[in-house]
């Protein structure tokens, strides 16, 4: 038999070579036969430690890899940073991933990280300091090398089509509206290639109600021509030229549209921009103008709305950027938009004469026009649903029109800065750190807040996100700006559906990831009155960030804990006969609970959760369920038929995937024993989980109907008779059973729901905890109408009391208006 003293060699012979699985199993060895050995614990723990670092250095090498066969795949780097976080390469090969796809903004963070490791890296020479970035904010006409080449193949492309349209008599037909929605004024000089682009472009556009002016300024190219072969134009032909401003104000004259579009003839309308700013001018009364992105040939950014600064000065908000960046991408009020795309009411066009024809011939009309819109108290809004390809300058790309172009600019300049002197003392001051301030109308005066959550809280997820969208619905309402900060990168959505069930006045920073929290925190730095944040790791990580520096300076946190998961963990952990004390539990739930311990407010959504934080020594505690209104669906009891479940699975250890493979392996058969096989059970909720359908269709029950995520719920709550709810492991308050009885339908559900929820088993609902008694429960509810109409009835009651949308608000309202600055 081998001593201890053999192992022990053994393990130091493993250790020294690096085999810590072997030296690990050899030290276990020396504790089974000598348990007193000195250190030999630590021993234990030292190469369970250096085993860990060898498979986190494996592991971080498998990712090196990965990154040199695909370096523009961001996720791989993501994976590699969690593995080693002050990892200087891996954040210059993100930094040139990120420039790649045009993400400048981004790659400037992790280009300032690779410095912060690296403070001598070479990429210090090439990146600008934040101090010497002071010249970006102003105006400049010179073109990059990558500018000019797409600008040269573009001028070839309208060439080709130009000639092409003249030399075969070609005819562009334009509707005859009798009464237009909008007129929209195009001027004329030259350049009749890219007009003709132009004008290709409106014709494509899926908005017909318009006129077309063109105003031509005595053209000396084929522009002539050209309008020889356009029907249905209202043109104007002038016998010199009058210049831009001019031509508006003329055009304008003769228009008949309720509103004016001025359009440059060298943009290309793209996508749905029209209806978009039609739409947009419309939703309210107070908007005096709308304007939108416009792009550059390269494909960069040229402006996304435009700064007034202080002194007068003018910046095109993102230029040189991808016109994708978040930053881009919501909609808000503005100083002005550039006149290439500018849509406003003719009434107030003409109510203040039109363009001041100070400014004669060109340069800042529009912007003028703005200000004074907003002396009406009328608001600029940049729609970044209207995107705008700008080839910019076409009539002026020639060096000494450019020089001209830059004298007019600072002529018109000082008559701006003249006429409107009183105006620019609320505008933000000329400086880079203004730059996130000065984005939006500096009159607006909104409260922000950052929003952080693990995702886009679309009501379909389910996991808490129902509630989620509903407090992020509110804070629109209630008139802040919100930034919603999805931590979790693994859901990275296109902009569409992100946008499908939120409003678009929400800045999203999709795809930075809890990863990019910090730098973003330093980037905004003062930015933010209050952060809104949800879920146990995410506290938890801005904590980590918090106690390095506070980069949220006086910014108020509030901790929307909407559910304990320590207590869901261990009522796991009991279900599945996993050992566990006691102690363990409650210090489980003690060290969740103290990760608000930065937090100025905690938001629970149960009372019971909320006295698990009053027990903890925290005052500021409130208590903010779910919003919902009672709409019941109308059939009655004789008329339905079948079991509803609605619930999402994206774990295969989570309530819900316990609850549907305990419903359909163990309840169902029973209930189908009594009330016979026709009886169906209709199964609906998002499931990325592919084990758990699996498990299902294994049983061979054709009456169980897998539908998965359904958009429309509402035919299946009418044609159900009862809505089952198997949770027998949760925490928080369950939103689907709220929107359940909302609807009108019945609920079966255990004793765990029915004590969160505060109602009572036969008044409220019915409680089952065990499989017979819970296919009892359904049984007697779908065979007794009586009990289905009482159910129904005392259930909607509490969830009209408990779920008031009004009430929601004005809680939310009042919590937040409490640590307002």
């Amino acid at each position: 038999m081998k001593t201890w003293e053999h192992y022990l060699e053994q393990a130091k012979h493993f250790y020294k070579n690096q085999n810590w699985s072997e030296a690990i199993a050899a030290y276990q060895h020396v504790l089974e036969l000598n348990p007193n050995f000195p250190g030999i614990h630590q021993r234990i723990g030292d190469a369970l430690q250096q085993q860990a670092k060898a498979e986190q250095t494996n592991l971080l090498n498998f990712y090196k890899q990965k990154i040199q066969q695909n370096p523009d795949d961001l996720q791989i780097y993501y994976q590699a940073l969690e593995i080693s976080p002050n990892d200087a390469e891996i954040y210059l090969g993100l930094g040139k991933a990120f420039a790649k796809k045009g993400l400048f903004d981004r790659a400037q963070l992790a280009y300032q990280k690779v410095l912060q490791f690296q403070p001598n890296h070479p990429l210090a020479e090439s990146f600008p300091s934040a101090q010497n970035s002071l010249s970006s904010l102003t105006p400049s006409l010179p073109q990059t090398p990558q500018l000019d080449q797409a600008k040269q193949t573009l001028d070839t492309l309208n060439q080709i089509a130009l000639d092409s349209f003249l030399n075969t008599n070609s005819q562009l037909n334009f509707p005859l509206v009798e009464h237009p929605e909008i007129s929209i004024i195009i001027i004329l000089y030259n350049r009749a290639e890219v007009t003709l682009s132009c004008l290709y472009s409106l014709l494509r556009n899926p908005f017909q109600s318009f006129e077309l002016i063109l105003v031509d300024n005595n053209s000396t190219d084929t522009t002539r021509q050209l309008l020889q072969q356009i029907n249905g134009a209202k043109i104007i032909l002038n016998h010199q030229n009058f210049h831009y401003l001019l031509g508006c104000n003329q055009g304008s004259k003769i228009a008949q549209g309720n509103y004016l579009l001025f359009l440059n003839n060298d943009a290309q309308i793209l996508g749905n921009s029209i209806p978009s700013a039609l739409e947009t001018i419309k939703s309210s009364d107070d908007i005096g103008a709308v304007g939108g992105k416009l792009i550059l040939p390269d494909g960069t950014l040229q402006e996304a709305g435009s700064i007034i600064w202080q002194d007068g000065t003018c910046l095109g908000y993102g230029r040189g950027n991808s016109p994708t960046a978040p930053e881009y991408q919501f909609k808000r009020t503005v100083d002005y938009c550039s006149a290439a795309f500018l849509l406003t009411r003719r009434d107030l066009f003409l109510q203040l004469g039109g363009f001041d024809e100070d400014y004669q011939p060109a340069y800042f009309e529009e912007t003028d026009y703005c200000v004074r819109l907003q002396k009406l108290g009328k608001k600029i809004i940049y729609d970044p649903n209207v995107n705008i390809l700008h080839y910019e300058f076409a009539s002026s790309s020639n060096t000494s029109s450019s020089k001209q172009a830059i004298a007019l600019m600072e002529k018109n300049q000082k008559i701006f800065q003249q006429k409107h002197k009183e105006w620019f003392s609320s505008q933000y001051p000329t400086e880079l750190k203004n730059l996130i301030f000065a984005r939006t109308q500096a009159r607006e005066k909104q409260k922000r807040i950052l929003f952080i959550d693990d995702r886009i809280p679309h009501p379909w997820i389910g996991s808490g996100y129902t509630r989620s969208h509903s407090i992020l619905c509110n804070l629109v309402k209630l008139g802040y700006f919100v930034t919603l900060y999805p931590g979790d990168i693994r859901h990275i959505e296109d902009w569409s559906t992100i946008y499908s069930d939120i409003s678009q006045t929400v800045e999203v920073m999709r795809g930075y990831g809890l990863i990019m929290l910090e730098d973003f925190l330093r980037e905004r730095k003062g930015y933010y009155d209050l952060v809104f944040i949800s879920r146990p790791h995410n506290i938890k990580h801005l904590n980590s960030i918090l106690a390095k520096e506070n980069l949220l300076k006086s910014a108020k946190i509030i901790y929307d804990a909407e559910a304990i998961f320590s207590i869901r963990d261990y009522e796991y952990k009991r279900l599945n006969k996993i050992p566990f004390t006691e102690i363990e539990r409650q210090k489980a739930i003690t060290e969740e609970i103290q990760l608000a311990k930065n937090s100025h407010h905690i938001i629970t959504v149960s009372s019971q959760e909320k006295q698990q934080f009053l027990a903890q020594g925290y005052t500021n505690v409130s208590l903010l369920g779910h919003s919902l209104s009672i709409n019941p669906t109308p059939k009655t009891f004789a008329e339905r038929e079948n079991l509803l479940f609605v619930g999402s699975i994206y774990e295969k250890e989570s309530p819900n995937a316990d609850s549907i493979l305990w419903l359909t392996s163990e309840i169902f058969p029973l209930i189908q024993k009594q009330l016979g096989q026709d009886i169906e059970l209709i199964i609906i909720g998002n499931n990325t989980v592919e084990e758990i359908e699996q498990k299902v269709n294994s049983l061979n029950n054709q009456s169980i109907k897998i539908l998965g995520k359904v958009d429309d719920l509402t035919p299946f709550y009418n044609q159900a008779r009862l809505f089952v709810a198997p949770t027998r492991y949760a925490a928080g308050i369950p939103h689907k059973v709220h929107e359940a009885v909302a609807y009108g339908l019945p609920i079966v559900t255990t004793s765990l729901i029915a004590q969160q929820l505060g109602w009572k088993n036969e008044t409220e609902l019915l409680v089952g905890d065990d499989q017979i008694n819970f296919a009892q429960q359904c049984i007697k509810l779908y065979q007794d109408s009586a009990l289905w109409n009482k159910l129904r009835k005392n259930a909607m009651k509490r969830v009209e009391t408990e779920c008031s949308p009004e009430f929601f608000s004005e809680t939310l309202k009042s919590i937040l208006k409490s640590w307002e600055n």
